[in-house]
C-alpha cells in the first residue's frame, strides 16, 4: 500500500466520522475515549513505515472507539421489560401537624377498580345446579369502550347475616362475552360455599366488586392488597382421589408457611392467593391465571395446623382448588403468597 493509498484510507475514515451521527452518550465519557484517540494521533513515531501504520490505525481507532461508544449507549438504552411492581407509596395528609405530607411504603398489589356496576347481588339457581347454590347479578359496562372478559377479574364475598366481615371469598371472571358500551347482562357464579350444613344452598349475603386485570400503581389504586409477613415455602400439588367430576376437577395444594415477622401472626387474619400459571414469573393479574382465594384457616375435614405462629414458627397448609374439568392444575407452575386482610372494600 502506497502513502497516497494510505492517505485517501485516512481521508475516507475521517470523513465517515465527521458525517457521523453525534453519539448518544455522557459528555464526559465521550471526551475521554476522543482524547485517547487524539492521543495515538499526536504521537511522534520515529520512522516512515511505522508513521503510516500509526495514522492508519489511530484513525481506525478513532472510528472504532466512536462505534464502541454508540453500540454502548444503545446497550445501556435499550428497554427492559417492566417487572410486576410489589411496592405501593401512599400519601397520607397529617390532620395534626401542618408539616406537609408523610409517605408510607407498603409492599403489596394495587387493584383499580373496573368501570363495571354492579347491582341486585342475590342468590339464585343457575339451570343444572342444585337450588339457591348460586350468585346471580347484573352488570352494566359504565365506560365508553368494551371491556372483553380478560381485561378484568371479580371478587366474591360473603358477610354473615347481621355482621359485615367477609367470611368466605373467591376469584371469578367477567363474562365471557364482552360487554359494551353502556350494556347491562345477568351474571351468574356457582361458588362452593358458604353452604348450610350439607346442603348445597347459600347460607350468607353475596358481595361482588370488578377489578382490573393489572396492577395499578399508588396513586391510582382503588384498593391496596398488603403483604402477610408470611414466607412460603415446599409448594406441592398433588390429585384428590375421587376429585373429578362431569364438568369439573380438583386437586390439592400444600405449602409451608414460616412466620418471618418479630411478632406473633394470627392466620386467622391472613388471606392466601392461589394461582396457576403458564410461566414462572407470571403474578395472578395475568389474565390467564388460574386463580384462587382462600382463608389460612382449615377448612377441610380433618385437617389441622396451628393458626397463630410466632417469630419462626412453621406450620404445613392445605388448600383444595377446584375449577372446570379442562383445567390442567399439572402443567402449569403452582404459586402461593399470603395477604393481609381484609381484600374486600370495607363502604
Amino acid at each position: 500500500m502506497t502513502t497516497r493509498d494510505d492517505d485517501e484510507l485516512e481521508a475516507r475514515i475521517r470523513r465517515a466520522y465527521r458525517e457521523r451521527e453525534p453519539v448518544p452518550f455522557r459528555d464526559e465519557l465521550k471526551a475521554r475515549v476522543l482524547r485517547a484517540s487524539a492521543s495515538a494521533i499526536g504521537k511522534n513515531p520515529v520512522r516512515g513505515a511505522a508513521r503510516r501504520r500509526n495514522r492508519v490505525m489511530a484513525s481506525a481507532t478513532l472510528w472504532v472507539a466512536s462505534v464502541a461508544v454508540a453500540l454502548l449507549c444503545v446497550v445501556v438504552a435499550w428497554p427492559k421489560a417492566p417487572l410486576p411492581s410489589s411496592t405501593i407509596t401512599e400519601t397520607a395528609r397529617q390532620s395534626v401537624r401542618a408539616h406537609g405530607q408523610t409517605e408510607t411504603v407498603i409492599h403489596g398489589f394495587g387493584l383499580a377498580y373496573a368501570p363495571i356496576e354492579v347491582s341486585d347481588v342475590r342468590i339464585g339457581t343457575l339451570p343444572g345446579e342444585p337450588p339457591d347454590s348460586c350468585v346471580l347479578a347484573e352488570l352494566r359496562n359504565t365506560s365508553n369502550r368494551t371491556l372483553a372478559e380478560p381485561d378484568v377479574m371479580g371478587v366474591l364475598w360473603f358477610t354473615p347475616k347481621g355482621g359485615s366481615d367477609e367470611n368466605w371469598l373467591t376469584f371469578v371472571n367477567a363474562p365471557a362475552q364482552a360487554l359494551k358500551p353502556g350494556q347491562t347482562v345477568t351474571w351468574g357464579f356457582h361458588p362452593s360455599g358458604p353452604h348450610t350444613g350439607s346442603s348445597q344452598a347459600l347460607a350468607e349475603i353475596p358481595h361482588l366488586r370488578f377489578f382490573y386485570s393489572r396492577p395499578a400503581s399508588g396513586a391510582s389504586a382503588s384498593l391496596v392488597w398488603k403483604l402477610a409477613p408470611i414466607g412460603v415455602e415446599d409448594i406441592q400439588v398433588l390429585p384428590v382421589a375421587g376429585g373429578q367430576g362431569a364438568t369439573w376437577q380438583s386437586a390439592d395444594v400444600y405449602a409451608t408457611l414460616v412466620n418471618r415477622a418479630s411478632h406473633t401472626v394470627d392466620l386467622a387474619d391472613e388471606r392466601a392467593v392461589i394461582w396457576f400459571s403458564q410461566g414462572a414469573s407470571a403474578t395472578f393479574f395475568d389474565p390467564s391465571a388460574v386463580r384462587f382465594l382462600f382463608h389460612v384457616t382449615p377448612e377441610l375435614p380433618g385437617v389441622t395446623w396451628p393458626t397463630v405462629l410466632k417469630p419462626g414458627e412453621r406450620a404445613r397448609v392445605e388448600f383444595r382448588v377446584l375449577s372446570t374439568k379442562g383445567t390442567d392444575f399439572f402443567s402449569r407452575v403452582c404459586h402461593v403468597l399470603l395477604l393481609d386482610a381484609p381484600l374486600v372494600p370495607q363502604d
